[in-house]
């Protein structure tokens, strides 16, 4: 485990404009523009690369403010390969009814990119925005943030939705023996053998080397192979270093997946104490063959 206690606090720094900055200058013009919201709505929520004729989904596009706003003159779905604004393909054109519903599949994807869905590929969904005035707000520009910053971020908002080609979770994949390939928690060197366990069909758990130590149960969404942990005591004596219990907790990180076909899965965990924190921390295992 980690030797030295790191409390983390967080200031709120408020920042924004003064009376003091006078009005906005006459040449700047302003324009309201239509904010999207591209969802989800059915069937497949990623790719399973073990089947991929089974891949079929439907996604809605249409505003976030659906009365009293603006409204654009017309949306072009696009779609995005890893991450790549280079590789950004139309999907759909001139969709000027809110909200449209449409539906893909994996020969959709394949076709407009020219390659095969391959294991970790991305597929990101969004609009080219055309407001009334003419003008055109790209969904993945080369440089920038399409729409602005901060606005995927408002409460139940949504620019854009990814589906990524994933090998389909098999729960008895993740019972046995793993190897630790990481650990910045450093109760364990990568080499080290750790028992997981089985819980149900979408839960597993390890433990880690306290003497007192208590599983800890990782949910799995078999859909995405996303997985996370609640708030859990794990050591009742935490090491016996005179904080009491240390609880952990999974945190928000693109790294918090299970990988079925190579007998992986990582978590991000915060470490914390009735009166602080140990910040964050990345495990990762593997199964032994």
């Amino acid at each position: 485990m980690k030797k030295y206690l790191y409390f983390l606090f967080t200031f709120s720094l408020l920042a924004g404009c003064s009376k003091n900055d006078g009005p906005i200058p006459d040449n700047i013009a302003l324009e309201r523009v239509p904010e999207p919201q591209v969802v989800k709505s059915g069937g497949s929520q990623s790719i399973d690369v073990t089947n991929l004729a089974a891949f079929n989904a439907t996604f809605d596009v249409g505003v976030y403010y659906t009365s009293g706003s603006v409204q654009p003159a017309k949306f072009d779905v696009v779609i995005r390969k890893n991450d790549s604004s280079n590789n950004v393909k139309l999907f759909k054109k001139d969709v000027t009814t809110f909200p449209t519903t449409l539906t893909i599949t994996s020969d959709d994807l394949e076709a407009l990119f020219g390659d095969p869905i391959v294991l970790g590929d991305n597929y990101d969904i969004g609009v080219d925005v055309y407001t009334t005035s003419g003008k055109k707000y790209d969904a993945f520009p080369l440089k920038g943030n399409g729409y602005g910053s901060g606005i995927a971020q408002q409460p139940g908002a949504s620019t854009s939705i990814r589906y990524s080609a994933i090998c389909q979770y098999h729960d008895e994949v993740y019972q046995g023996d793993f190897k630790i390939l990481e650990d910045e928690w450093a109760d364990y060197s990568p080499g080290d053998i750790v028992p997981v366990t089985r819980i149900d069909a979408t839960h597993f758990s390890f433990k880690y080397a306290a003497p007192d130590a208590l599983p800890i149960i990782i949910t799995v969404n078999p859909l995405t192979n996303e997985i996370s942990v609640a708030k859990q005591v794990y050591t009742p004596s935490g090491y016996g270093l005179g904080y009491g219990a240390i609880s952990v907790e999974s945190v928000s990180d693109q790294r918090n997946v299970v990988s079925p076909c190579d007998g992986k899965f990582g978590v991000v965990l915060k470490h914390t104490v009735s009166i602080g924190s140990f910040g964050s921390n990345y495990i990762e295992m593997q199964k032994v063959n």
